[in-house]
C-alpha cells in the first residue's frame, strides 16, 4: 500500500489545519458517514484514535480508513502503534508522553512515517524535536471531554511555543470548537486536532467547515 509520505517535501511535515481524531465511540452517526462529512468539510489530515482495540482490528480499522481518505487527498496517522502504521502503510504515527519514544519510533520506521508527539510545556516540545519529532501536539488549550485529566495550558503554551518553534508544524488540541478556534488563530495557531466537537456532531462537515472557518487565511 502506497503511502503519501513521499509527497511531504523535502522529509519535512505539513503544516494541516484541521485533523481529525477519529474514535468510534465518540461518533453520533456511523464513524465512515463522519470520516466522509468531516473530510467534505475541510479536515485534512486523519488520526485514527482506537486504544481499545488490539493490533489485528485496529490495522483493518487503519487499512479501511486509508481506503476512503487517501483517494481525496487526506492523510492518516495511527495513534501509539508505529508497527501498525508500518504494516499498513499509513502516513504517520503519534505518541504520547507515555507512549514509545520519538527517538525509539525512528529507529523501528526510519523516515517511513511522520512522527507526531503530544507535548504539554516547551521542555517536552524540546525533548520532542531533538528526539527527530516532525510536528509537536500542543496543549491542553481548554478544558477537554477526551481527556479530562490534562490540565489546560491555554494561549500561553501555544504562545511559547510559538515563540521557540516557529519552523516545526503544531497541532493545537484539547476543547478546541468553533467558538474559541478564532482566539487561538489570534494568538499565532496554524493547525487544530479535535475528536469529539466533530465525531459527536449532528452534521460534522459544518462543524469542520467552522474550524477552518475561524482559523482564517493561516498558512
Amino acid at each position: 500500500m502506497q503511502g503519501m509520505r513521499d509527497d511531504f517535501a523535502g522529509g519535512a511535515a505539513p503544516q494541516w489545519r484541521v485533523c481529525l481524531l477519529l474514535t468510534e465511540a465518540s461518533c453520533r452517526r456511523p464513524w465512515r458517514e463522519v470520516l466522509a462529512a468531516a473530510i467534505a468539510g475541510g479536515v485534512d489530515c486523519v488520526q485514527v484514535r482506537e486504544k481499545s482495540m488490539d493490533g489485528r482490528a485496529l490495522a483493518a480499522r487503519v487499512r479501511e480508513v486509508i481506503d476512503l481518505a487517501r483517494p481525496r487527498g487526506v492523510p492518516v496517522v495511527v495513534n501509539d502503534r508505529a508497527d501498525v502504521a508500518l504494516a499498513c502503510g499509513a502516513d504517520g504515527v503519534h505518541v504520547g508522553q507515555g507512549d514509545l519514544a520519538a527517538e525509539d519510533v525512528r529507529r523501528v520506521a526510519g523516515d517511513a512515517l511522520l512522527v507526531g508527539v503530544s507535548t504539554h510545556s516547551v521542555a517536552e516540545a524540546e525533548d520532542a524535536v531533538a528526539a527527530g519529532a516532525d510536528l509537536c501536539g500542543v496543549g491542553a488549550m481548554f478544558a477537554s471531554r477526551t481527556k479530562p485529566d490534562v490540565a489546560p495550558q491555554g494561549e500561553t503554551y501555544l504562545r511559547a511555543y510559538l515563540a521557540r518553534f516557529a519552523h516545526v508544524p503544531h497541532l493545537a488540541i484539547g476543547g478546541i470548537e468553533p467558538a474559541n478556534v478564532a482566539q487561538l488563530a489570534a494568538a499565532g495557531c496554524r493547525g487544530v486536532a479535535v475528536s469529539s466537537v466533530v465525531c459527536g456532531a449532528e452534521d460534522p462537515g459544518a462543524v469542520a467547515h467552522a474550524l477552518r472557518t475561524g482559523l482564517g487565511a493561516v498558512s
